[in-house]
């Protein structure tokens, strides 16, 4: 699988996000709510120990952050995705997962305090 191209220095794409939108603000705020409740989620289900679907879990996680222009945060979980269905000790696997961690509290933080949308 080829990798993405998503700038992984851009938290969220506001552009990405009026055009996925349609620039309706009171839709880009309920995206954006359904992306809060729901990305924690993915994400604690992913690293959960024995989790035999890690790549699906994965799948889930980039799409909630592509939807939205989460760029930094789709591309490290495109990377989860690529490695799999890794051992629970796998070292790549525990180094990507506290960075999904490190992306998605910066993702959060973001949306709540920096974006119009809050």
């Amino acid at each position: 699988m080829a990798e993405s191209s998503w700038d992984e220095t851009v938290l969220l794409d506001e552009k990405h996000l009026r055009e996925f939108t349609g620039g309706d603000t009171g839709f880009q705020r309920q995206v954006l709510g359904i992306f809060l409740e729901n990305a924690p989620l993915y994400l604690e289900t992913l690293c959960r120990d024995g989790n035999d679907n890690w790549r699906s879990d994965a799948h889930k996680l980039k799409g909630a952050a592509r939807s939205i222009g989460a760029w930094r945060l789709a591309r490290e979980a495109e990377r989860a995705e690529q490695l799999g269905y890794p051992a629970d000790n796998d070292p790549k696997r525990i180094r990507i997962a506290k960075e999904l961690q490190v992306r998605l509290e910066q993702t959060i933080r973001y949306i709540n305090e920096d974006t119009e949308f809050a």
